[in-house]
Parts: structure tokens; C-alpha cells; sequence
């Protein structure tokens, strides 16, 4: 009977003890780290005239339009 209880203690001291090990402060948590710059694309004249002319002649988002911004590089 002394072999249960003093089991169960033990067990009972070990858990407190496992409690307060994981509770304990570490201070805050470190700044996160910097953004990343943000990095535009060049921006392509030559592509912006011809979407607007091949627009004008096709209808943007048609086949034709498509084909026709492919033959002329963009």
C-alpha cells in the first residue's frame, strides 16, 4: 500500500513540476524580419501601343487579338 501512494506522489510531483517547466517565460517573441522590396517589371511602350491598336482592330481577348500581339512581339 506505502508502494501505491508514494508512486502516485511521485507522479504527482513530477507533473507539477513538468507544469511549470513549460510555463515559463521566455520574453517576447523576436521582431519579424523586414519586407521583401517590391520589384516591378519595366514597363514595355512598344507592347502598351500595339495592345491598344490590336484592341482597336480585334477585340481584346479574341484569337485575332492574340495573334496579332504574338506577330508583333509582345
Amino acid at each position: 500500500m506505502k508502494i501505491g501512494r508514494l508512486a502516485s506522489a511521485v507522479t504527482l510531483i513530477g507533473l507539477f513540476a513538468a507544469g511549470t517547466a513549460l510555463a515559463a517565460d521566455f520574453g517576447p517573441p523576436p521582431p519579424p524580419p523586414p519586407p521583401e522590396p517590391i520589384v516591378y517589371a519595366p514597363v514595355n511602350y512598344h507592347c502598351v501601343r500595339w495592345t491598344e491598336r490590336c484592341d482597336r482592330r480585334w477585340g481584346i481577348g479574341s484569337p485575332r487579338f492574340f495573334r496579332c500581339m504574338w506577330r508583333h512581339g509582345c
